[in-house]
């Protein structure tokens, strides 16, 4: 099972101003992106405004000081480039894609996007009038439901991931609300900027890196933290009523070690196993497959720093709700009760072998693997090396791990459907049920 990897060559600085920079040069390219990220995100909105990480990430693409909307967006349009940006519960990164020829022009713009936005009140009326719309399409939807009303039995209103923007955060944001938090959390420290494509490294560190990035002085006001784990809670039930309903969505879990534990790659060998590993699955085996109670199940492992969590979702008819819920607990308790076989674990390692090998093609996917990297405090050695790290972990270590990390008599669980037809199934599962209706967003 050999992974061979060698990240390309990179040219890596932390400036006097606190970022860290990484360069990587590529001239076999036409082009350059720009990554630029910052270690703060959703589990960072402030208590009551949620949703303002992310208005502020679309606030700052639209334009910088002295320049008109419109003609900062056609000065990236008319050359054929774009910027974006990604919000997620602890970073957010700006990104920018260009042709090599066009660099000398749009670096600038793209900046001063960052440390020198317009955040006026034109286009802040315009995206939180689109956010409170999206979010009001979303709340519909039984997915979106089971996610949040899971989350926060797993975690509390008092944790980040127990907050949600709503419509009444959105409708809280103020202008000044976006200038402030900006003021307050922008700042090169603990960032991380990563170039990567055809440009000439030279001119990059004597003319960029000198003139704008170590220029940058900005000071972060505010502390910024991870969100942290939890202990394991009672399990118990929340129940949404959603009466349109001819199908019930599920979602069972609880908490695990998060991305900076040494266990994290374990988990997701077991967790494949279990039910992300598609119809070769245990889970998709027996409720999808061997007794089509759903068209598909699946598990999978979320994880920010120090806070992780494992979920089982899957939709089926309202009237299989409590035989599939039966029947996934039953394997779920086997499979930490039993554990897995080698044979299991040899096509687990082969599929995360071989998926980690996609991750690193194109230099775009080279960009977003080193901001990971860095963000988690690790070196290019940790992919690398990342083969030989799996092939090390034996049956004994996963089977011991599965008994120790995943805890079936401690999971809680989210249904959304339609209370007359499910709700007596769920309450003769044994479970202590609490009952909301569809328009207690949360």
């Amino acid at each position: 099972m050999a992974f061979e990897y060698k990240f390309p060559p990179t040219h890596e600085m932390v400036l006097s101003n606190g970022m860290r920079v990484i360069s990587v040069p590529e001239r076999t390219l036409d082009g350059v992106i720009l990554a630029f990220q910052l270690p703060f995100g959703r589990f960072n909105d402030p208590v009551g405004l949620e949703g303002l990480c992310d208005i502020l990430a679309a606030h700052i693409q639209k334009g910088i000081e002295n320049i008109s909307h419109e003609e900062f967006v056609d000065s990236f349009e008319y050359r054929g480039a774009s910027t974006g940006a990604s919000v997620g519960e602890e970073h957010t990164v700006f990104l920018c894609r260009m042709l090599s020829k066009h660099f000398d022009d749009l670096f600038p713009l793209f900046w001063k996007m960052i440390c020198n936005p317009a955040l006026n009140k034109a286009e802040f009326d315009r995206i939180k009038k689109e956010a409170i719309t999206s979010l009001q399409a979303e709340a519909v939807d039984p997915s979106f439901l089971a996610n949040r009303h899971f989350y926060q039995q797993l975690v509390g209103k008092g944790h980040p991931a127990g907050r949600f923007q709503t419509i009444e955060s959105l409708r809280k944001i103020k202008l000044n609300d976006i200038r402030q938090f900006y003021k307050e959390v922008f700042s090169p420290e603990d960032t991380i900027f990563v170039a990567g494509g055809d440009f000439n490294e030279h001119s990059f560190k004597e003319t960029y890196i000198d003139k704008y990035l170590n220029s940058w002085s900005a000071k972060r006001t505010v502390e910024l933290t991870s969100a942290s784990g939890i202990k394991l809670v009672e399990p118990a039930t929340r129940f949404i009523d959603k009466k349109d309903l001819t199908q019930s969505t599920v979602i069972i879990g609880h908490t695990v070690p998060g991305e900076s534990s040494p266990k994290r790659n374990a988990l997701s060998l077991a967790n494949y196993i279990l039910g992300a590993g598609n119809f070769s699955s245990r889970l998709m085996n027996r409720v999808r497959s061997r007794y089509g109670k759903t068209y598909g199940i699946s598990s999978q492992i979320a994880g920010e720093k120090n806070f992780g969590v494992f979920s089982i979702s899957t939709t089926t008819k309202n009237q299989s709700v409590g035989e599939t819920v039966k029947a996934i607990f039953e394997e779920y308790d086997n499979f930490c009760a039993h554990g897995v076989t080698d044979l299991e674990l040899q096509k687990a390692k082969t599929f995360t072998i071989g998926n980690i090998s996609f991750q690193l093609e194109g230099i775009s996917n080279v960009v977003d693997k080193l901001l990971w990297l860095r963000y988690h405090g690790k070196e290019n050695s940790y992919i690398e090396q990342f083969g030989k790290k799996l092939e090390s972990m034996d049956l004994d270590y996963i089977n011991g791990l599965i008994k120790t990390e995943f805890h079936p008599d401690k999971a809680v669980m989210a249904v959304v459907g339609r209370k007359e037809e499910v709700a007596s199934q769920i309450e003769n599962l044994g479970r202590k049920v609490t009952f909301y209706d569809q328009r207690n967003v949360i």
